[in-house]
């Protein structure tokens, strides 16, 4: 590994940590104190059921000049489950916020705001909004300061009433929410959001991979209208409780797609990011000829006027029996989305099988057909999974990702590791 690697968990607050990737921003570096910028990641524990830790979903931070560091929990004995990780999102009078839920066993979308601005070890009481009906799943967390005839919108995204994305807002930076409408109208589709503060940019499949050939969709919201990725309206209106389906929107993945000879099945979408010009990038993973055993990563970018999709490497096997689809994920640097990060247990400077899941960084020069590969870590003795990349204008680069063991979404023993890379 690289020099300057430091563990988030480890302590008997958070003895380990876990994150799904379908709830944003999962970490958040705060850098109104530039001499010591501040990191803070959610995380899921998970024990032996019994004990006092056992499902706690806590806030991990870390001052990444001095190193000083903590946890804070923000729900005790909540659940052991990945899904459950919270999204985070500085406030502009400097105070954090914290939106959570179970996975889909209780109707309830919950948050918290920090007490003090810049301060990550107090926070002030859950508060909590009910769905009228079904559970609620992840939560996803955008602010567009020129919505709301400019006076600014919070908006979070969760899978809540008929497992449709459900749009939520707040009109006072988190402290109140409301249920306003629906952003897509399928069964269980799962999307990936992010915002440049100009539009909010999501990708979206049909359903779960494992139950539908799924393409993948990308559309953008502005002023609580939906648009394709050419900027053509699909919904004037996501508040009205009427909504589009992810096939309205511009297809950048299709199922039986060809690359390389061979047929590319069950997609489902990795990360998405914005460049400097306001154009979406996202990475997504497909089967190989339908086979569970060989999955690859694909990077797509908008041009403007159409997406060039490339094989970005190979992803290997599935992470676990039930979940045929999981892999050890990938992700694009937001400062610089020529490089990505990405967690495979093939080598994709020689191709060749690994011990374990190693995490790689890839950068390109023409927009993904070609690569540079280096390791992050080599010849590890645990898997190393499911790595993030915060935004952070900065000449560096903080890495996040777990090290260790991952069983299923509900059992797991992995490490919070992060590293401060040069840029």
């Amino acid at each position: 590994m690289p020099e300057g690697v430091f563990q988030l968990t480890g302590s008997d607050a958070a003895p380990n940590g876990a994150w799904c990737w379908f709830q944003d921003e999962r970490a958040i570096i705060d850098q109104s104190n530039r001499d010591d910028p501040l990191l803070l990641a959610g995380s899921v524990t998970h024990t032996e059921k019994g004990d006092s830790r056992h499902g706690d979903v806590t806030i991990l931070w870390r001052r990444l000049n001095s190193g000083k560091q903590g946890v804070f929990e923000l729900a005790d004995q909540f659940e052991a489950d990945d899904h459950n990780d919270p999204a985070l999102w500085i406030r502009p009078d400097g105070r954090y916020l914290a939106m959570y839920s179970r996975h889909g066993s209780d109707p309830y979308t919950r948050w918290r705001i920090s007490t003090n601005p810049g301060d990550p070890t107090a926070w002030g009481p859950e508060k909590t909004l009910k769905v009228l009906e079904g559970g609620v799943t992840y939560n996803n967390v955008h602010y567009l300061p020129n919505d709301n005839g400019g006076k600014g919108r919070l908006y979070n995204f969760s899978r809540t009433v008929k497992r449709n994305p459900n749009v939520y807002v707040s009109d006072d930076f988190g402290t109140t929410w409301r249920r306003a409408g629906f952003l897509l109208n399928s069964n269980t589709a799962y999307l990936r959001y992010n915002s440049d503060g100009q539009a909010i940019h999501f990708t979206s499949t049909e359903t779960h991979p494992r139950l539908f050939l799924n393409n993948i969709y990308h559309g953008f919201i502005r002023d609580g209208q939906l648009f394709k990725s050419t900027g053509e309206l699909v919904d004037e209106n996501i508040f009205d409780f009427e909504a589009k389906k992810p096939a309205d929107l511009t297809r950048l993945f299709r199922s039986g797609s060809h690359f390389n000879g061979e047929v590319m099945t069950r997609a489902w979408n990795m990360d998405t990011e914005i460049d400097g010009e306001g154009r979406p990038v996202v990475i997504t993973t497909a089967r190989v000829n339908d086979d569970h055993y060989d999955h690859r990563f694909f990077y797509g970018r908008w041009d403007g006027l159409s997406w060039g999709v490339h094989e970005l490497a190979k992803a290997g096997r599935f992470m676990y029996d039930r979940e045929r689809d999981y892999t050890g994920l990938a992700s694009i640097d937001p400062d610089d989305p020529n490089v990505v990060y990405v967690s495979t247990e093939i080598d994709p400077r020689s191709g060749s099988l690994t011990d374990h899941y190693e995490i790689y960084r890839g950068e390109t020069a023409n927009g993904g057909i070609d690569w540079t590969w280096t390791a992050i870590t080599e010849n590890s003795n645990v898997d190393n999974l499911r790595p993030i990349v915060p935004k952070w204008r900065s000449d560096k680069t903080l890495l996040l990702w777990l090290r260790g063991q991952y069983n299923t979404y509900t059992n797991w023993d992995q490490q919070v590791m992060g590293v401060v890379l040069a840029g």
